[in-house]
């Protein structure tokens, strides 16, 4: 007689296979999200390496390799009439370098190169100073050229044409008497300089007083620099 097969055992048999065979899709799901989790993270991490590498650096900030413009220098123009007062003029130079250095003190245009316009040129060397000195002598009011006509009443006159050029920047002009000289009156000169009469002077004597006169003209030129930097 052929035994029946027991129903019970077919169910239970039919539940372990498939839940193997769930458990089996399940694991294989999980490793394969693992490998693909684990891939993007490699990559990744490859990525970031290679940007680190390759990006370049970056610059220092203007403030780190820019050092801070440096403070304009003092610069004094010395303004005088060479048939007037050069010996004197020479001495103030001397003590005013001795001073503040030869680089600040500007006494002469030695050479104006062919077909340059001479006023301008005086008046750029004046324009680039912070102080202009003006030397006063005997004659240079009253100066006169080869045709006996008055330097001052010619516009070519050089010492003129420095004058005018500080006095219409509003350059200080410290006008320096030498020689005993007194200032000029404001109808003595050019309308374009009459402005200098009113421009506080100081006397230049010479010896035994000239040093004493000109360590109050420094100290007043240091005054001037301190108020004004």
């Amino acid at each position: 007689m052929q035994a029946q097969s027991d129903p019970l055992s077919g169910i239970m048999g039919f539940v372990i296979i498939l839940a193997a065979s769930i458990f089996a899709v399940y694991a294989f799901i999980r490793l394969g999200l693992a490998k693909k989790l684990f891939g993007n993270a490699l990559g990744n991490k490859r990525q970031s390496t290679t940007e680190a590498t390759s990006r370049p650096h970056p610059a220092p900030s203007q403030s780190q390799s820019i050092p801070p413009a440096p403070r304009p220098a003092r610069t004094i123009f010395i303004s005088y009439r060479r048939q007037d007062s050069s010996d004197v003029t020479g001495r103030i130079y001397d003590r005013l370098v001795q001073h503040f250095g030869k680089e600040a003190i500007f006494k002469d245009v030695d050479s104006i190169p062919l077909g340059v316009d001479f006023r301008k040129l005086l008046g750029d060397a004046v324009g680039k100073c912070n102080l202009l000195l003006a030397v006063v002598g005997r004659q240079w009011l009253d100066s006169q050229n080869e045709s006996d006509a008055r330097r001052l009443d010619d516009p070519r006159d050089f010492v003129r044409i420095e004058i005018e050029a500080a006095l219409q920047r509003d350059i200080p002009v410290i006008p320096l008497l030498v020689q005993g000289a007194g200032m000029p009156g404001e109808n003595d000169l050019p309308s374009s300089m009459r402005a200098l009469v009113y421009r506080n002077a100081i006397s230049i004597r010479p010896d035994p007083d000239f040093h004493h006169d000109i360590d109050r003209l420094i100290k007043g030129i240091e005054l001037h620099f301190k108020n004004n930097s």
